[in-house]
């Protein structure tokens, strides 16, 4: 069934029946509810930053013909499709050498429905070897008690001044929503698309209610490149932080290998704990160790005894939590990674609380 399909979308490409793009039934990004839809990657949790005639993996349910839009106009996308288990499929998208720089949206075709997935891909001249990345952590939308102002109002401005801020992408790391419902995954949604800047995001404890998040992001861990530097973005929401009895160490020590002749390394994932899988922080901190790690959860800096692990040497970034307005931009340079101090970008309308959470008891 699947080659099938592969065959049918490659004929319905060659013979150009996708080639205008306003001629395709109509249809928004994903699907009515909000998770994903024909497209499973990339998408706006998960894009991927290339330079033009660079190629880039898209996985959908199924094959379908793929356009890049962007500025008024539509490139398309040529490349072999894969099977993948689970019922899906891989493409290797190249992108044409002409096209130009800018941010664009992903469309995909089939016979029956057209998808549409903005701010999934960004096109760049080139990559600086300096460069600014703003942390965005523990949203909570739907924490709506907590403050006069309610929760997306708050988020709202966070991200105005991500836009505000000169920087080449943003690291929104967990506790996206306060109870993982589907709603609140859909008000962070469209929150997130008010980002101008690339938005890497992962799964916090706050998020794990069913399989939510997957629904609405996809992968827990994966990694991306931007120039000379590696992120590693791995999954730390549930009680047992990264299982060793799970997919994802053996996925980390592959993805670590890949990385290693990066100029620097950044983990980048909701929590830090000591006590998490041991074969993780063996990978990830004794082995080949990363040399960042930036995380939230603790709804406050880390202090002068908590700059690196415990295991090993890799220096920790902590950043409060936007839910009360704070946010931190980080420069990457020849030095490695540069915080800086943490700023309030948004009123919440009373006297912030003090929180802390360092363990997943407290953080519930």
């Amino acid at each position: 069934m699947i080659a099938r399909r592969i065959r049918t979308a490659a004929c319905m490409a060659a013979l150009g029946l996708f080639g205008v793009h306003w001629a395709l039934p109509v249809a928004g990004a994903r699907e009515a509810d909000g998770t994903l839809g024909l497209i499973q990657l990339p998408n706006n949790g998960v894009p991927v930053i290339i330079a033009p005639g660079a190629a880039f993996d898209a996985v959908l349910t199924e094959p379908a013909a793929m356009f890049l839009e962007g500025g008024g106009q539509q490139y398309a996308l040529e490349g072999a499709w894969t099977p993948l288990p689970g019922n899906r499929v891989k493409v290797a998208c190249t992108t044409p050498d002409t096209i130009p720089p800018g941010a664009y949206t992903i469309v995909a075709a089939t016979g029956e429905k057209t998808d549409r997935t903005p701010r999934s891909v960004y096109i760049r001249e080139s990559f600086p070897e300096i460069y600014s990345i703003a942390h965005v952590t523990d949203t909570h939308i739907g924490k709506d008690r907590r403050y006069p102002r309610r929760s997306d109002d708050i988020i709202r401005d966070v991200f105005r001044a991500v836009n505000e801020a000169d920087v080449a992408m943003a690291l929104i790391t967990g506790d996206l929503t306060e109870g993982g419902e589907e709603n609140e995954f859909r008000r962070f949604l469209a929150l997130l698309d008010l980002c101008a800047t690339p938005t890497f995001v992962c799964p916090g404890n706050h998020d794990r209610k069913d399989n939510n998040y997957e629904r609405f992001f996809g992968p827990l861990y994966y990694m991306f490149t931007f120039g000379q530097d590696g992120y590693l973005v791995f999954d730390t929401k549930d009680y047992v932080t990264a299982d060793d009895l799970g997919a994802q160490p053996g996925a980390l020590e592959r993805f670590r290998r890949i990385l290693k002749p990066c100029r620097w390394t950044v983990g980048v994932t909701h929590r830090y704990e000591p006590s998490m899988g041991m074969r993780a922080q063996i990978s990830l901190f004794l082995d080949n160790p990363l040399e960042f790690l930036v995380f939230g959860h603790w709804h406050r800096e880390n202090t002068e005894q908590e700059k690196t692990t415990p295991w090993g040497h890799t220096r920790m970034i902590v950043t409060p939590a936007a839910i009360d307005g704070r946010i931190r931009i980080i420069d990457m340079t020849a030095r490695g990674m540069l915080p800086r101090p943490v700023q309030q970008v948004a009123e919440t309308g009373a006297a912030p609380q003090r929180e802390q959470a360092t363990t997943p008891e407290d953080s519930e």
